[in-house]
């Protein structure tokens, strides 16, 4: 059962909602301000990632850990630009995830 939560909130953080809004398309010409936004977006996002998923988080810190792995900026080669790219399939299945408490 567990496992299928972690799907569905891998499903759900994917799909942009009003309290979800990591936008994973925007170009940022640095890094700082990527990491800014999507610091920002977190701080947005902690607590109705709590509330929508407590039997998977425990506390804001948890949540604001998970969000901090989850997002990354990573730049493209391509055009130059930094995005904000998506991990939660990854964090939600790596160690951190399993051993965190």
């Amino acid at each position: 059962m567990k496992r299928f939560t972690m799907f569905m909130l891998a499903g759900t953080l994917v799909v942009p909602t009003t309290a979800m809004a990591h936008d994973t398309g925007t170009p940022f010409p640095t890094r700082g301000a990527c990491e800014s936004a999507s610091a920002a977006m977190s701080i947005d996002e902690t607590d109705w990632v709590l509330a929508s998923f407590p039997d998977l988080f425990d506390s804001r810190g948890d949540v604001s850990s998970f969000l901090t792995r989850a997002f990354t900026c990573d730049r493209n080669p391509t055009d130059g630009q930094w995005y904000i790219s998506d991990h939660i399939a990854d964090v939600l299945g790596s160690d951190w995830y399993l051993h965190r408490h």
